[in-house]
């Protein structure tokens, strides 16, 4: 299992940060509102579970399809985007060649490709197909992991942000250019106290917690 660290990060420009602590999530929070959650370390915990799960189904996806998955990363979501074969697949005509922008992985190729030819590939082809439409995980709701401390993605595109999740604290703090303003309770504290945080988090395992 890879370690993971409840540290994240978005693109930083030149912007002055300040530090909060967040405290409670308050109605108006998608979290809370439809999830139930009130207190943000929970609700953190909740979404690396989900993380975990998503990052196992797609790695069994792909082992079933005889690969290993490569996963992209959206705006607010991480999907499956191929698959890489250590090798030829069985049937290459099925798949598009390798992607070197994309860790040479693989996709099915589009229904009618003129490289499927005969009754009986065009039958693989078209299970194939249908097994990647209706058994690919759904994508991972990025946005849940910013929705914890009271932001959304698209609210730190361009001043950028940074989140320590304190999991054994149970204290979640967070970097950003603009209090939280999405149904969040907080107190701003210094950056010497995020930068502790910052500190502790590096030598968390998150799976210990979940």
């Amino acid at each position: 299992m890879t370690t993971t660290h409840a540290h994240f990060s978005e693109k930083e420009n030149v912007v002055t940060q300040r530090y909060f602590k967040i405290t409670k999530l308050l109605p108006g929070n998608p979290l809370h509102d439809e999830q139930g959650h009130a207190d943000p370390i929970e609700a953190m915990k909740a979404h690396l579970r989900n993380k975990q799960a998503f990052q196992q189904a797609a790695a069994e996806f792909a082992k079933s399809l005889g690969g290993t998955a490569v996963n992209s990363k959206g705006l607010s979501t991480i999907r499956v985007h191929g698959i890489r074969f250590d090798g030829e697949p069985e049937h290459p005509e099925l798949w598009t060649k390798p992607d070197p922008k994309a860790h040479f992985s693989r996709r099915p190729r589009a229904i009618g490709a003129r490289n499927v030819k005969g009754v009986e590939l065009k039958e693989a082809h078209k299970a194939l197909l249908k097994r990647w439409e209706e058994e690919m995980p759904e994508p991972l709701d990025t946005d849940d992991q910013w929705l914890c401390a009271g932001y959304t993605t698209a609210d730190l595109m361009f001043s950028g942000g940074g989140m320590a999740a304190d999991l054994e604290g149970g204290i979640l703090y967070v970097a950003a250019a603009q209090p939280p303003e999405r149904g969040a309770e907080y107190t701003e504290v210094t950056g010497g106290e995020y930068q502790d945080a910052e500190t502790r988090v590096r030598d968390q395992r998150a799976e210990d917690y979940l």
